[in-house]
């Protein structure tokens, strides 16, 4: 038996790490062909678990949202032909198509869902996935618990299994990456930074109006007594959708300083004093959990995610969306002294368990036998 996993795009956070990280365990059992719609960072990780033989990676525009669905649909299928296996993991519904591929083959499919209700409308809008997505996938895994009231009011049908996957981490290898030694980032001049006494605020992904790269810029601006570390494409060549680079350029503030795309984040989150999640939406935040992991306390907003609830038990929790008014006020009032001890960076690690990747992978072993039949969950069990 083979699992064709589904992977929308191949950078290093967020959905697509997550999954990345399930295709590996799943492969510790059998046989998993990663498919990757658009190639990133994450791709010679992934080559290098899961064997070259067993990645597939479109560097074409097979699966650009101009082309036609149908097209895109047809390009699932012929991939799924070729590859094999009984189960399809579509990991996202960016790569729904897959799952409607799987339908109209006979195979079982699961859904992993990362999205919350305005991602999903928007790519319904852009064509990117449909509405009978839900009824055609066997079972669908949530990122957060809230994701599924947003699936029944977007596309009208719940599934017809259903696992709470949350938040996962390889926490191991988070914790070892924090120990690597990395290029410090830079100022808009080129200028270096240096940690000292001043506190350290950072976000890390791919600078867009979605991460609020702009709420970022503004909140720096706002608070001048702290640095700013952003962890992740910034500049016009790496992200074409960061709107405020030019406005970056002219200020050259000289607290907000950029990585660019890195392989490795965590040493520069090992670094932050408070980590400011930005994002106006951002369901899933594995950065949220990867900051946790290495002790790094997080402000964040809770019209931004779909576990605000859970964060508001172990983060500093604003009411409203992400804003650099009550961001700065805020970080204004933090004492690094206070941010950087010990008993302060270890409040957390209780919520940190719950984010352990081989715990939750029991669940999704258990899922796949019991779509595979009884025979399959005599076998898991054993």
């Amino acid at each position: 038996m083979a699992v064709v996993f589904a992977l929308h795009e191949a950078s290093r956070t967020g959905a697509p790490r997550i999954g990345a990280l399930i295709a590996r365990e799943l492969a510790r059992n059998e046989r998993v062909t990663a498919v990757v719609m658009k190639d990133g960072p994450l791709t010679p990780w992934l080559a290098e678990v899961l064997g070259p033989e067993n990645l597939l990676v479109c560097r074409g525009d097979e699966f650009a949202f101009r082309r036609p669905f149908e097209e895109r649909l047809e390009i699932a299928e012929e991939i799924l032909a070729e590859e094999g296996g009984d189960l399809v993991y579509a990991n996202s519904l960016a790569a729904s198509v897959f799952a409607l591929a799987a339908a109209k083959q006979k195979r079982k499919s699961i859904l992993h869902v990362h999205e919350k209700s305005a991602d999903m409308l928007n790519l319904l809008a852009h064509d990117v996935t449909k509405l009978e997505t839900v009824r055609a996938a066997d079972a669908i895994v949530l990122a957060a618990r809230e994701i599924g009231d947003d699936i029944a009011e977007v596309f009208g049908a719940r599934p017809r299994e259903l696992l709470n996957f949350g938040i996962a981490v390889d926490l191991e290898a988070v914790r070892a990456g924090a120990r690597e030694s990395a290029a410090p980032p830079l100022d808009a001049r080129g200028k270096p930074f240096k940690p000292g006494e001043r506190l350290v605020v950072g976000m890390c992904g791919h600078a867009s109006p979605r991460k609020g790269a702009d709420i970022f810029l503004e909140t720096a601006a706002a608070a001048p007594q702290c640095d700013f570390i952003w962890i992740g494409g910034w500049r016009p060549e790496e992200t074409p959708d960061n709107e405020v680079y030019p406005d970056f350029v002219k200020r050259a503030l000289p607290n907000v300083f950029v990585t660019g795309a890195v392989d490795n984040p965590y040493p520069y989150m090992q670094q932050m004093d408070m980590f400011f999640l930005s994002s106006r939406e951002d369901p899933n935040p594995v950065v949220i959990a990867e900051a946790l992991c290495l002790g790094v306390p997080i402000l964040c907003f809770s019209g931004s995610t779909a576990i605000a609830d859970r964060l508001g038990r172990c983060a500093i929790l604003c009411y409203g969306l992400p804003n650099p008014a009550d961001a700065a006020r805020v970080i204004g009032v933090c004492d690094p002294q206070r941010l950087r001890s010990a008993s302060f960076r270890g409040a957390s690690e209780s919520f940190v368990a719950e984010f352990d990747l081989m715990a939750k992978m029991t669940m999704v072993h258990e899922l796949v036998a019991r779509l595979r039949g009884a025979e399959a969950v005599q076998a898991a069990v054993a």
